[in-house]
């Protein structure tokens, strides 16, 4: 029987569409449904296991009210929970929104009321946040308590024990879901403007777990880090659903208990994001660098140093481009990157092209927006969420403008430049902040880096470069001055330079916010030929 389709109550198959929870139960179901599924500390589930804590999880949702299409706002930690729950809102065809879990004021009334959702499953932990907003939440009707007893504190909402959802009921939920329909909403960052909500579809998680499914054996254990409110949730965990393998879990990234944790549960596959790499290098070697089970390590980006990165820790690499509202349009043939910045090709089924603000195709070299266009529907996302002004602003002329400026090669691999709205004008010239940021990164002292515009006085931008340094390291503004000098272009070199004794400000995506960096100035920055 092809892994894709199953017998329901003794009948045919049923395909599983393109949709994860069917791919849990038939997998639960089969010989090696036995096997560790999700494992966390001391924690393990088995594929069987996992499929019946998900189905009593649903029933006792369902027992809300909850049916098919509802919302449902999650602000929960990253583990296992986050991931049964997740499944059990599939299962009823609900649709999950999930909230950032540094979300308050603003920021979570927005999501919370745009989203119109009349449940949500709260950590303890962030009740103060939602209790501030109590008279401004009219949609919500009950607040669900995890991990603290529900507060008998009077609200617009009622509060219980989300532990009554996870009710006994272990009875098969009926099959209501297809590809097309809306899974998630997830909220992109919000860094320009008011976030938007990505309405994201079974087929499309399916489709984003597939290319690194491609690059996981049955045999492979995946360590999972990433904020699960965010949209490597269903990825990280999907491309486990689909190849087979183990997950285990973190729930946040740590380079002190990377190695450590990688080796007790012998992980051979994860994915890095944005400095996790840095912070991995900047920590003291040790000759046991090399010793342990990791052997395959997504990448986005690709780090200045990258052969440093593969040779200290003996391990092969890939890489990806993707967003939110597709479905790794680009990505490297395997694990095969050994050198250079290319974020890869475009997949089988996925058109790509760079144009110009007319739309026209630019040739090789030239950089322009990158435009995405799927063969198969449902692929990439069904649109922002009540926000038809911007799904058609996004889709003008029939293709998706991702809004990052990329540039080819005349062997058609594809180069990220900048985002658009990051980009400087100096001088005449375009200059992309990530250019500038590669080679402040390639200093050795530096751990990350942001250029962002500042003006100059005269009509265009000035760049200011913003520094953190790595653990004990030391740098002088002028020292970092000289090193640029000696790599860039003149126009590109930065005309003021900060260097911040704490890590510079993030999302909680890892995203750095350079919309913060902007608003302070140049006040406290060492300037070139001018104050110190």
């Amino acid at each position: 029987m092809n892994q894709n389709a199953t017998a329901v109550d003794g009948g045919p198959a049923v395909p599983a569409e393109r949709v994860f929870h069917y791919m849990l139960q038939n997998r639960a179901a089969a010989a090696s449904g036995q096997k560790p599924f999700l494992v966390m500390d001391n924690r393990s589930l088995t594929w069987a296991d996992t499929d019946e804590q998900v189905n009593r999880w649903a029933h006792g949702i369902a027992a809300c009210g909850v049916t098919k299409g509802d919302r449902v706002l999650l602000m929960i930690p990253s583990g296992i929970e986050h991931v049964l729950i997740w499944l059990a809102l599939c299962k009823l065809g609900a649709i999950m929104v999930p909230v950032n879990d540094a979300y308050h004021g603003a920021m979570l009334r927005h999501q919370v009321n745009d989203s119109t959702a009349a449940l949500a499953i709260v950590a303890a932990r962030h009740l103060p946040a939602w209790a501030n907003l109590a008279a401004d939440l009219p949609h919500l009707r009950q607040i669900a308590v995890m991990g603290g007893p529900a507060p008998d504190t009077p609200a617009p909402w009622s509060w219980s024990d989300a532990a009554l959802l996870f009710c006994p009921d272990t009875t098969p939920l009926p099959r209501i879901v297809h590809g097309h329909d809306p899974m998630a909403i997830f909220y992109t960052s919000g860094t320009t403007g008011p976030s938007k909500g990505v309405l994201y579809s079974y087929a499309q998680a399916w489709t984003s777990a597939q290319v690194p499914a491609e690059w996981c054996l049955p045999e492979d254990v995946f360590y999972m880090f990433l904020p699960m409110f965010h949209v490597g949730l269903s990825q990280m965990v999907g491309l486990v659903l689909l190849s087979g393998a183990t997950m285990v879990i973190r729930e946040k990234f740590s380079a002190s208990a990377f190695w450590p944790d990688v080796r007790r549960h012998g992980v051979t596959i994860t994915i890095l994001l944005s400095t996790m790499p840095n912070f991995l290098m900047s920590r003291p070697a040790d000759p046991a660098d090399r010793a342990h089970p990791l052997r395959h390590v997504i990448i986005i980006p690709l780090p200045a140093d990258l052969e440093a990165f593969k040779t200290r820790f003996d391990v092969q690499i890939a890489t990806w481009f993707n967003m939110t509202e597709v479905s790794v349009p680009l990505r490297s043939d395997g694990f095969s990157v050994t050198g250079g910045t290319s974020a890869g090709r475009p997949r089988p089924g996925v058109t790509a092209r760079i144009v110009d603000d007319l739309d026209q195709p630019l040739p090789a070299g030239m950089a322009g927006e990158l435009v995405l266009r799927a063969d198969t529907p449902w692929e990439f996302c069904l649109g922002y969420w009540q926000n038809p002004a911007k799904t058609v602003e996004a889709w003008r002329n029939l293709w998706f403008h991702t809004g990052d400026a990329f540039r080819t090669d005349d062997a058609g691999n594809f180069y990220f430049v900048d985002r658009l709205k990051d980009t400087i004008r100096r001088r005449g010239e375009n200059i992309s902040s990530f250019e500038v940021e590669r080679e402040m990164e390639s200093h050795p002292a530096v751990l990350e880096s942001a250029a962002v515009a500042v003006p100059s006085g005269w009509g265009e931008d000035d760049i200011k470069a913003v520094v953190a340094l790595k653990p004990g390291a030391t740098l002088t503004a002028p020292d970092l001055h000289a090193h640029l000098a000696a790599r860039l272009p003149a126009y590109m070199v930065p005309r003021f330079i900060e260097i911040l004794a704490q890590e510079l400000p993030k999302t909680p995506t890892g995203k750095t916010v350079k919309a913060a960096l902007r608003a302070t100035g140049t006040a406290a920055a060492w300037e070139s030929g001018g104050k110190t």
